[in-house]
């Protein structure tokens, strides 16, 4: 059985894009913002979270949180095209496992998603 992943991203061509990479070996839902993402994790079980920090007007961090908040909540790597170390240490602690900035290099991000999940067990 595939891990699960949900990408959370406001851009279409981004969420497509990782999702087309990534869904040989993972099974991949996308959101377009919290709203949505949060209908996902009601819904699904999820093992893992990728998130842009910006979706749209809304605040990935406040996304963070709210998973967070919720019994059994999966693992959170943060991503953003506006990387900055402050952004990198709230994300880490408000409970995100990584930061990865925009664009990303797929074959570190599958690394690193492999990593968190083996974390878990």
């Amino acid at each position: 059985m595939n891990p699960t992943l949900l990408i959370v991203d406001d851009e279409k061509h981004t969420r497509d894009g990782l999702r087309a990479s990534l869904e040989d070996d993972f099974d991949v839902y996308v959101a377009a913002n919290i709203q949505e993402a949060l209908n996902v994790l009601s819904n699904e079980t999820v093992d893992l979270v990728l998130t842009d920090l910006r979706l749209g007007g809304e605040d990935g961090m406040h996304l963070i949180d709210q998973i967070l908040a919720r019994p059994k909540p999966p693992i959170i790597i943060m991503m953003t095209a506006y990387g900055s170390v402050d952004a990198a240490v709230e994300a880490m602690k408000r409970g995100a496992y990584d930061f990865v900035t925009k664009p990303l290099n797929l074959d570190k991000l599958e690394i690193l998603i492999r990593r968190a999940l083996r974390s878990r067990d």
